[in-house]
């Protein structure tokens, strides 16, 4: 049946500092990064479930928006136990962003390797850093510029780009081959700024990036391999004369500080049934965008300020939506 689904909202964890991502075991533990270097474990989405660890990850540098952030759980979780992290930390003598691996032994989580550990320059700014296992079944990073414009340009480095390996790091065979790089690396596609957001659209697997305007046109782009999405040279549309990938969607002449994104499906979402909603964090809500193909038209706009800045949308295995917010402390998880 067609309907608009009414929405309750229900806070299930407070207290927290700054969330930034959060996901699902299979058998309904909730796994929360904190950015400054925590990861919890949550009996479930329940509200005020019971929080069963908390591990902290070491020589950390969380500093402004860099920290612990994007979460994701191995598609074999269930029998291998291993999640992946994008932390901002200090390693061989440099400030870098890293992926690293997690095994985790009933609540205990124990380190497990680099999946990458070089290469990701971190910075107080634009550091990127959701991961996603995409449909494909490859990791994907996003990796901001970390403020220095020039580098998203440049093909053979990893900031300013959306990366996508293996899940023990390799480089895909059928990654591509960037123009001007040296070789087939991890980066899938270049000209991003601050990319936040990543979403599997349900059925065709494509995978939809959010990112940062300066201070016009956040964007929400569809990852094609090898393309350049225009930072800094090209913001918005626009640009495909120059041989740019332009967005789906930009925000204009302002910026909400789009930061991440899921999709819905299910129904309980009756028409909102394949919609992609996306957190912001200057304007302090949710946006509902309805996706047709190579079509993104914005919606409502919903809990205009009621929670604060909006970091992450995550659909969980109930059908519901979590939200994170992201104050700096006090912070909620809500469950829509």
């Amino acid at each position: 049946a067609s309907f608009t689904p009414r929405l309750t909202d229900t806070v299930v964890q407070s207290g927290l500092s700054v969330p930034w991502d959060l996901t699902f075991a299979p058998d309904g533990r909730m796994f929360v990064t904190e950015r400054v270097g925590n990861i919890l474990i949550f009996e479930s989405g329940a509200p005020n479930a019971r929080r069963l660890s908390n591990t902290a990850v070491p020589q950390m540098r969380a500093m402004g928006e860099a920290g612990l952030m994007g979460i994701a759980l191995d598609p074999a979780f269930a029998t291998n136990g291993l999640l992946y992290v994008c932390a901002s930390r200090t390693d061989e003598g440099e400030w870098r962003n890293q992926v690293l691996r997690y095994k985790a032994a009933g609540d205990t989580l124990t380190f497990d390797g680099y999946v990458i550990r070089a290469g990701m320059g971190a910075a107080t700014i634009h550091d990127g850093c959701r991961v996603r296992i995409g449909a494909d079944g490859k990791l994907w990073v996003t990796m901001g510029e970390n403020g220095n414009a020039k580098l998203a340009q440049d093909p053979n480095v990893l900031n300013g780009k959306v990366l996508r390996v293996e899940t023990d790091g390799t480089v895909p065979t059928d990654n591509p081959v960037l123009p001007g790089a040296a070789r087939r690396t991890a980066v899938y596609t270049m000209g991003n700024r601050n990319p936040q957001g990543l979403a599997i659209q349900p059925g065709t697997g494509a995978m939809f990036e959010v990112e940062h305007g300066a201070t016009t046109h956040d964007e929400i782009n569809l990852l094609q391999p090898g393309k350049n999405y225009g930072w800094p040279t090209q913001e918005g549309p626009g640009g495909t004369a120059k041989g740019f990938t332009d967005p789906l969607w930009s925000s204009g002449g302002a910026t909400l500080a789009t930061s991440g994104a899921t999709f819905v499906t299910g129904p309980q979402w009756g028409d909102w049934s394949g919609s992609l909603f996306v957190g912001t964090l200057k304007e302090q809500d949710l946006r509902r965008f309805r996706v047709t193909g190579m079509t993104v038209v914005p919606q409502e706009v919903l809990f205009d300020r009621k929670y604060g800045r909006l970091r992450s949308p995550v659909l969980g295995p109930d059908g519901a939506l979590y939200l994170t917010t992201s104050q700096g402390s006090g912070d909620r998880i809500i469950r829509v």
